[in-house]
């Protein structure tokens, strides 16, 4: 178990010392001004110091290569859980007090925050234990009735935690009802995944065989009714979207009601609008478009032209944006007002230009880190180069006719760009391992 833990250790070196020499520099910013918030920060190096590189190995196979080794299920697991949780979790701890203690040398007329640090450790334990929760596999791994049941709810416990440590706990370490329902919700996921760490590592290493059943008494096979092909690739994807982006968002609005931010409504409304646009454009991309992309073999082979299946895959993108949109836009009409209608039309059909980009660069350099890089690349360069437009043009919201002039030629050029990648491009139809990886909410292999 001790080199199971120390290879971890040893293939994500150069992530874990960025992120130690970031969690020192937070440590120096904590001390130099206590009161600013740190949950962000700190939830953020957490997150990319934990399970989340443990993930990136197991979407590579890493569980079907250490199952062989003479280690029980638990041992492997629960190895896995200590190199993930309580190592990295001690480490920031260390660096967090180096970086408060440097900082309170050199300014030794400071109080030194010792409880606001004591609280950043714990909040950093209980993120790196719910983040190995949330990468479990999907509920059809265990069984069936009540364990696929306990399965399901420290699934949806997980989301919760991840969405809600991005908005609403981001002033945690100053409400004590926030930090109490935070430090409850962290434990039972920490301790879950201690316990059951075994069930994870048979999830992963085993291989889930399709069950053929067979109607007719004779063994013979009859295939389902119904359409499929396109129809059906674009009915599923789309519903599938549609509901668990439109429940992330209703969430997403009872945490922003229940925060009560003292903020103007304006700028309220504003800002979920493109928060909610942004987060639903990202969620899109990398739980619909990328595992699409790794079946583009196989729908580049059906009877369809290229520029029809450019239309499928922007598609696949672009309607449940446009649904999600509309809906947002007509729930804020009804509840706030039709003015409160307007954001949100406005960002959500803005969205659209970097999403069909996105689609584009996909298929350009297939569902691999180097598509993922040039997504996140996209998005978030696209949300600045709006901003500065914005403050450019010194008007709070950008008007319908300059959204209309960005989102048309944006759409057409990843229309016709994407059709070149289709005929001439071979990265989009190579094999490749699964970026998401098994996740809770259903989403891997």
């Amino acid at each position: 178990m001790k080199r199971l833990i120390l290879d971890h250790f040893r293939r994500w070196w150069w992530i874990l010392a960025l992120g130690g020499a970031l969690e020192f520099k937070l440590g120096w910013s904590m001390a130099a001004d206590p009161a600013s918030h740190f949950e962000f920060w700190a939830f953020q190096l957490a997150l990319w110091t934990g399970a989340l590189l443990l993930s990136m190995d197991l979407q590579r196979g890493v569980a079907r290569a250490v199952a062989v080794l003479p280690l029980t299920a638990r041992q492997i697991g629960r190895g896995w859980w200590l190199a993930t949780v309580p190592a990295p979790a001690i480490a920031l701890a260390a660096l967090l007090f180096s970086g408060a203690e440097t900082q309170f040398h050199f300014h030794p007329n400071q109080v030194f925050p010792a409880n606001l640090l004591l609280m950043a450790s714990l909040f950093n334990l209980l993120w790196l234990g719910s983040t190995f929760t949330t990468i479990f596999p999907t509920p059809g791994f265990f069984g069936k009735g009540w364990e696929r049941l306990l399965t399901y709810f420290f699934a949806a416990l997980s989301l919760v935690m991840l969405f809600g440590s991005m908005m609403f706990f981001q002033d945690m370490s100053e409400k004590p009802y926030k930090c109490a329902l935070f430090v409850g919700m962290g434990a039972l996921l920490t301790v879950a995944g201690w316990l059951r760490a075994e069930r994870f590592v048979v999830g992963r290493a085993g291989f889930r065989l399709a069950a053929i059943r067979y109607k007719d008494p004779n063994g013979q096979y009859h295939a389902p009714g119904g359409y499929g092909g396109i129809p059906f690739l674009i009915r599923t994807t789309f519903v599938r979207m549609f509901l668990w982006v439109g429940a992330m968002i209703a969430l997403m609005a009872l945490l922003m009601q229940w925060h009560a931010q003292p903020t103007p409504r304006v700028v309220a409304i504003v800002t979920f609008a493109g928060t909610g646009s942004f987060m639903t454009c990202g969620f899109i991309l990398v739980f619909q478009l990328l595992p699409i992309l790794r079946q583009l073999r196989l729908l580049r082979t059906l009877p369809i032209s290229v520029p029809r299946l450019a239309v499928v895959v922007i598609a696949s993108v672009i309607l449940p944006l446009i649904a999600l949109g509309a809906l947002a836009t007509g729930v804020a009409g009804l509840a706030l007002g039709p003015q409160a209608a307007t954001p949100f039309l406005k960002s959500y059909t803005l969205i659209l230009a970097p999403a069909s980009l996105c689609v584009f660069f996909a298929v350009w350099r297939g569902a691999g880190a180097q598509a993922c890089a040039l997504l996140v690349v996209t998005l978030f360069g696209f949300q600045m180069a709006t901003l500065r437009l914005q403050t450019f043009l010194h008007v709070p919201e950008m008007p319908f006719s300059l959204i209309g002039l960005i989102v048309a030629p944006c759409v057409l050029l990843a229309f016709l760009f994407t059709c070149g990648a289709l005929r001439h491009g071979s990265r989009g139809y190579r094999v490749q391992a699964n970026p998401s990886g098994n996740f809770a909410w259903g989403t891997g292999r």
